[in-house]
């Protein structure tokens, strides 16, 4: 037997050598049974690797999500931003007749001039002959709308320190002027200890008296307060967000804050888009956004409580289109593409209720701010935001399976099925590689033996030629 015939096959060589569990005893197998044996279990387990391969993979595309819950104790809490309005935009003691006039379309659904409304029982005063200069709806509102002054706001309490008005911010919203307390996110007021005594507690006068809203003419039909807890980059959207408070009761808001982290895509929908208006994507910054383009698409005009650089509305433009466009967009009609924010914090409430005041209280705010029982009863709202427990709740939308999980899944498969690791790639690229080569030179190497063979022709019939002289 000549030395190439006794030299070892690649494959041979390959099945000898490799760390794949199963080819070796192909090869050494005692009898044909055992090496069908083997054949069919080798191939059974290839079979179920390429299976759980393919099913990891599949599950990897998927882009599955799961969602991780913590609750969390700390020892202080950042307290959220507190909103409240009044539910009526204009005080009818700071009007005057002709801006009764002016604000009869969004007041009394039709325009009135200061005739009809002097026939229809409204006092005469120095304005009777007086036309309406430059001003907006938007100073009207700031003007002759609700505050929170001393007389409006009597008492105001943070964690037992008294507060005034110094301590809100005013913002424009579908109520009119609305006021926020603890609004600078650079400047977050913080609660240490659990308890409504710890955090924040307002009294308020709503005048019932002076109320100018009327339902039928596309006002509001209830009376008493608007609060809404939120965070400090969310704009307050007080129609369709917050809660309604009575007069004549201590309402006690429970805070629980709750963060939350959604993934992009493709696991999850979140997105942060740049918004015009407003530095900080969120949920109702979008959808206030959207509200004006809408109006301004279809009305010309922007409502004072609504963001945009078109020209303001006048009340006849809020009475007349304003309304229609929001009806739509509440509606579903008038379409609003805000994604869900990639980081939010939200504030779940839990309010109960409390008679007030006692009898003692009562005699005292009666001897010092002039109000009777039945006056607090029906325009006095009092109202305590507080946590009260000091955790939190942390929701996380988390990749079912990421990169390395996929990796880990697969090597674990690779060595329980067919033995296999990284370093096994390489073997088996090494053995391909072999193999290549040996094809490669396999048809090279005869077109060598025939450039070399011509020479040697030549030569022996020289030397023949030669011998036989």
């Amino acid at each position: 037997m000549s030395p190439e015939d006794e030299k070892e096959t690649p494959e041979k060589e390959f099945a000898d050598n490799t760390t794949l569990h199963g080819l070796n005893r192909i090869v050494i197998a005692p009898s044909n049974y055992f090496r069908v044996m083997w054949v069919l279990t080798i191939l059974a387990s290839y079979s179920g690797f390429t299976y759980m391969l393919s099913s990891m993979i599949m599950d990897y595309f998927s882009y599955d999500t799961i969602t991780d819950t913590k609750l969390k104790f700390t020892d202080s809490l950042p307290f959220p931003a507190v909103t409240i309005c009044n539910m009526n935009k204009f005080d009818a003691q700071k009007l005057k007749l002709v801006e009764w006039s002016y604000l009869s379309p969004y007041l009394m659904g039709a325009q009135y001039d200061t005739p009809t409304l002097l026939s229809m029982g409204y006092k005469p005063d120095e304005t009777v002959n007086s036309t309406i200069g430059n001003i907006t709806l938007q100073d009207f509102v700031r003007e002759n709308g609700f505050d929170v002054n001393s007389d409006r706001m009597a008492m105001c309490f943070w964690k037992a320190e008294g507060c005034t008005y110094l301590n809100f911010t005013h913002s424009y919203t579908f109520f009119g002027n609305c006021y926020t307390f603890n609004s600078n996110k650079s400047k977050k007021l913080w609660q240490k200890m659990e308890g409504w005594g710890n955090g924040l507690m307002v009294f308020v006068d709503i005048r019932e008296s002076e109320y100018t809203e009327n339902y039928f003419t596309g006002g509001n039909s209830e009376i008493g307060l608007k609060v809404l807890v939120h965070d400090q980059d969310e704009p307050p959207m007080m129609d369709t967000q917050g809660i309604a408070l009575s007069p004549g009761s201590h309402a006690f808001i429970s805070v629980q804050r709750t963060v939350y982290e959604n993934h992009v895509p493709p696991w999850g929908v979140c997105e942060d888009r740049q918004l015009e208006y407003y530095d900080t994507y969120t949920l109702p910054a979008c959808y206030q956004e959207c509200r004006s383009k809408h109006i301004v698409a279809n009305c010309s005009c922007v409502p004072f409580f609504l963001p945009g650089k078109a020209p303001p509305c006048n009340p006849g433009n809020i009475s007349t289109c304003v309304r229609a466009v929001l009806g739509r967009v509440v509606s579903g009609e008038l379409k609003c593409d805000c994604p869900v924010p990639c980081h939010l914090v939200k504030y779940s409430t839990s309010v109960s209720y409390a008679g007030w005041p006692n009898r003692n209280t009562r005699n005292y705010i009666t001897k010092t701010y002039g109000h009777t029982k039945d006056y607090m009863a029906e325009n006095g709202v009092v109202f305590s935001v507080f946590y009260e427990q000091l955790s939190y709740q942390k929701i996380r939308e988390l990749k079912a399976m990421d990169g390395g999980q996929l990796a880990s899944n697969i090597g674990g498969m690779m060595g329980l099925f067919i033995g296999a690791s990284l370093l096994t790639i390489l073997e088996v690229w090494e053995y391909l590689w072999q193999r290549l080569k040996g094809f490669l030179g396999k048809h090279r190497h005869p077109r060598v033996l025939q450039v070399h063979a011509a020479p040697h022709a030549k030569t022996e019939g020289m030397y023949n030629g030669a011998f036989n002289k």
